[in-house]
């Protein structure tokens, strides 16, 4: 009986026990987020040049300017309808949207950008082929003013590209 009550007491003693040995949890563990670090206050304008080419024809181009603060992000929407079918009343809603994200890091910018682009081709040869979707989310180092050439997308049905141009510009 003796060392039922002995090992009874024992048992009863262990989750204390068990709790004390346990580390106090710290605000430092792995799973606490750091605050997000502020941007600098400077702007940065980005540039996005969209060139979507067909066949031997010039490439058409669209431009869109956004100027974001460091760390802050901006988006554009844009949208039109345009004629698809043989009758005037079918619309198509195309969008041009696009998601900028930009971070000063010493003289370059990163930038986290996301594109979606619509082309409808409403007349001409390419017309058995009226529309292209292109949706695209990039990670991307640019340096200060300096164009780069980030994506070159084919039409999988015809012989039409489309290329993004982006350009980063820190505003002092």
């Amino acid at each position: 009986m003796r060392v039922l009550i002995v090992t009874i007491a024992g048992l009863l003693a262990l989750p204390g026990a068990a709790e004390e040995a346990k580390p106090a949890k710290t605000q430092s563990s792995p799973r606490a987020e750091a605050p997000a670090k502020p941007g600098q206050p400077v702007n940065i304008r980005i540039d996005v040049t969209i060139n979507d080419a067909r066949g031997t024809q010039p490439p058409v181009s669209k431009v869109v300017n956004l100027t974001v603060a460091d760390g802050g992000t901006a988006f554009i929407r844009s949208t039109a309808e345009a004629p698809f079918g043989a009758k005037i009343e079918n619309l198509r809603t195309i969008p041009l949207h696009i998601d900028a994200t930009p971070r000063i890091e010493g003289s370059k910018v990163r930038l986290r950008l996301s594109l979606e682009y619509n082309a409808v081709d409403l007349g001409g040869e390419s017309r058995q082929y009226p529309k292209m979707e292109i949706k695209e989310n990039l990670a991307l180092i640019l340096e200060n003013e300096k164009p780069l050439l980030v994506t070159e997308t084919p039409d999988p049905l015809s012989d039409r590209r489309v290329s993004v141009e982006v350009k980063a510009t820190i505003l002092k």
